[in-house]
């Protein structure tokens, strides 16, 4: 086997598009729905998504420490679902508390470790990022609470579900056909994946919130066009850590790694699309 050759194969195994796309057609289906049902079931598809990312984070990645982050990332999970629904109204201050005493648990967790404490910066970067994604998520429960109506509530809710997760199917189709200019020449993501992300961003964005009241003037292009943005270049990010950080050993670990491809920009997202949707409404 040639050298291009085996670097062809352990890209293949890094960059699963296909199942990116999977994930995310799948993902945004069940979210899609819920936000349009009500706040309990959107609740637990949150809940249910936290637990998909938790599992694949534990089975995708080799991170040292990955039991006691499970352990982490549920305890951070349950609170911050819990905190979104005892205060619906809180905006992100709840979430920020949950995560701010989170931090000092990922210290206990590295030092629990033992004398198997090895690698500390990497486990201590990684858990962390599990962390702040999983208390990430409930922003978007919290941003449905934010408005008087619940029509358009729900309306916001489902475009950035919507402008999410498509824009990273878009960006993976992109990519697939022609991943150019590249970041970075190890990485197969390119800009033009990017700027097709913004672009079906503002046309998602201009199509689910056209008929709302606060959103008038464009004010919906330009949310979902940044939004669009922002989760491409979050998509960009994860790329990267696909590429350095290795993968857990067998074979199961090729399957689930296109969860966190998915999940992670749009966990990050929510916040970002709640500051954004409240800051330009009208």
């Amino acid at each position: 086997m040639t050298e291009a050759e085996a670097e062809r194969i352990d890209a293949e195994e890094r960059f699963n598009f296909n199942g990116s796309i999977g994930v995310a057609l799948l993902v945004a289906a069940v979210l899609g729905w819920t936000t349009r049902t009500g706040a309990l079931p959107l609740l637990i598809g949150i809940a249910a998504v936290q637990a998909l990312l938790g599992f694949a984070w534990v089975f995708g990645l080799a991170v040292p420490g990955r039991r006691g982050a499970l352990i982490l990332a549920a305890l951070a999970s349950a609170a911050a679902d819990v905190t979104v629904s005892v205060w619906p109204h809180s905006q992100l201050g709840t979430l920020l508390a949950v995560f701010g005493l989170a931090m000092p648990t990922l210290f206990v967790h590295q030092l629990s470790r033992g004398a198997v404490r090895v690698r500390v910066i990497e486990s201590l970067g990684g858990v962390a990022l599990l962390v702040l994604t999983e208390v990430s998520l409930p922003a978007l429960l919290q941003l449905r609470h934010e408005f008087v109506s619940a029509r358009v509530g729900d309306d916001v809710s489902f475009g950035v579900v919507i402008i999410g997760f498509g824009a990273l199917v878009v960006g993976f189709l992109v990519d697939m056909i022609v991943a150019a200019p590249r970041f970075d020449v190890e990485v197969p993501r390119g800009l033009l994946a990017l700027l097709a992300s913004t672009g079906f961003g503002g046309s998602a964005g201009y199509l689910t919130l056209r008929h709302s009241a606060e959103f008038i003037g464009g004010r919906g292009a330009f949310a979902g066009a940044a939004l669009g943005a922002v989760v491409g270049l979050f998509g960009v990010a994860v790329a990267f850590i696909e590429h350095e950080v290795p993968l857990a050993e067998g074979g199961f670990a090729r399957r689930v790694r296109p969860v966190l491809a998915v999940l992670i920009p749009f966990c990050l997202l929510a916040p970002v699309a709640f500051l954004l949707c409240l800051a330009i409404r009208a």
